[in-house]
């Protein structure tokens, strides 16, 4: 069978979502299906609206694992970024009036612009299945769904939802926009990554039935046995070490974790910091704008190696993501592999991973006192400590290794062909 997969980005980049498409198309390779990806060639997240920023380090085509990689352009407008981030402020409050979602869906397809998007997704040979990812960046997904119709495909929608907490009605408004509610019920079968996201789905019109909820999966071997005493001699962590893996910015309650380690060391507590993936411009001009004293301690690492990461989850006493936009989490599967316990935020669909008390901490987000009491806890408490790593060790082996997560996700491509074949009948 054909399958043609679409994502914002793709390997070499390393994210949650990127990570995602990769586990599966591979195994949809392995199990003898012809597999497309269709990604963009930013690199930097910020580069689908300022082209000053990096474009990523790979051909425009190319094979990698047996997945045939079409990397298409972006093309920037005079003023992009005022354009982009106004456009999307304008939709989200536009959407709060009784609007068709056709005027939506025409500003989404330029947001990001991809000119050559839908010629690669429909080149031949003509996908079976089509798969589109990202509610954020939904234009993406909205153009893999008109492909589909046109050809005849069978449509999986994986919208990797961030769900914010549950009265922050700024964020539902803008994955709940008219196009995007269209885009959902419009899909053969969605997956999700929780049945927090799947409540959410079908309130706002999304047939039960064609939902899957598949949640994220690791790999131990791929997270696990590195080791800690070479990444802490290469950077010279000999203290406590907190570990904090994915994009350095407000929203993945970055700033918080940098005010609580300056805390801890201003009062006489040692604690080193490791930041680890890319930082946004917003992040930048914030910590640029520290005082030297606030930045005691911290480490902004940048993206590092695969056998990087293993060494530095080793090395962590903790592994903090105090982030209100996770639509799953898969760093707290890595820190687990790793029996590393955890501190989240309590927002979004996060709680039903991590427990508190359980298997890891949970802190309202961007609460910078309960963040410090509960890295201050998890270090006098090694006991307690360990033994939520341990739970979580036990979670994630039992339900989120990636061939389980691969067998739920073909589960909902299953039920997408029925659902095309019985509306095609």
């Amino acid at each position: 069978m054909q399958y043609a997969l679409i994502n914002h980005r793709y390997a070499p980049f390393i994210g949650g979502s990127e990570r995602y498409v990769q586990e599966v198309a591979e195994r949809l390779v392995a199990d003898g299906h012809s597999v497309r990806v269709v990604t963009s060639e930013a690199h930097d997240l910020e580069y689908f609206w300022d082209n000053k920023k990096r474009r990523v380090d790979a051909p425009s085509r190319e094979s990698l694992n047996g997945v045939d990689i079409r990397r298409v352009a972006v093309r920037h407008i005079p003023m992009s970024p005022i354009v982009f981030q106004g456009g999307r402020r304008m939709m989200g409050e536009l959407s709060r009036l009784p609007l068709s979602a056709g005027p939506f869906e025409q500003v989404s397809l330029s947001q990001p612009w991809l000119p050559n998007l839908a010629k690669e997704i429909g080149a031949t040979p003509v996908p079976d299945v089509i798969v589109g990812t990202n509610l954020s960046l939904e234009g993406l997904a909205l153009t893999g769904l008109r492909v589909a119709r046109r050809l005849g495909a069978a449509y999986v929608l994986i919208p990797f939802i961030h769900l914010g907490r549950v009265d922050d009605l700024i964020a539902r408004r803008y994955i709940s926009m008219p196009h995007q509610k269209r885009l959902l019920r419009s899909a053969d079968s969605v997956v999700t990554m929780t049945e927090f996201e799947s409540q959410f789905l079908v309130s706002v019109g999304v047939n039960p039935d064609r939902i899957v909820v598949a949640g994220a999966g690791m790999t131990m071997d791929d997270v696990s046995g590195g080791s800690g005493s070479r990444f802490r001699r290469r950077y010279g962590f000999y203290d406590h070490l907190i570990v904090s893996l994915g994009a350095l910015a407000h929203d993945k309650g970055t700033r918080e974790l940098v005010q609580a380690v300056a805390r801890l060391n201003r009062s006489g507590r040692r604690v080193d910091l490791a930041l680890a993936g890319p930082s946004l411009s917003a992040f930048d001009r914030w910590y640029t704008a520290l005082d030297e004293v606030d930045r005691v301690g911290t480490h902004a690492l940048g993206v590092v190696s695969a056998d990087e990461k293993r060494d530095m989850l080793d090395a962590a006493d903790i592994v903090a993501l105090p982030s209100r936009t996770e639509s799953f989490g898969i760093v707290y599967l890595e820190a687990w592999a790793n029996r590393k316990p955890v501190i989240a935020a309590e927002a979004g669909a996060v709680p039903e991973l991590v427990h508190h008390g359980k298997n890891g901490v949970l802190v309202p987000f961007g609460d910078v006192g309960a963040l410090t009491t509960a890295i201050e806890r998890l270090l006098d408490e090694p006991e307690f400590a360990k033994a939520l790593g341990e739970h979580g060790f036990r979670l994630a082996n039992a339900r989120y290794t990636w061939d389980m997560v691969y067998k739920r996700v073909t589960e909902a491509c299953e039920i997408a062909l029925r659902e095309h074949r019985r509306k095609s009948s």
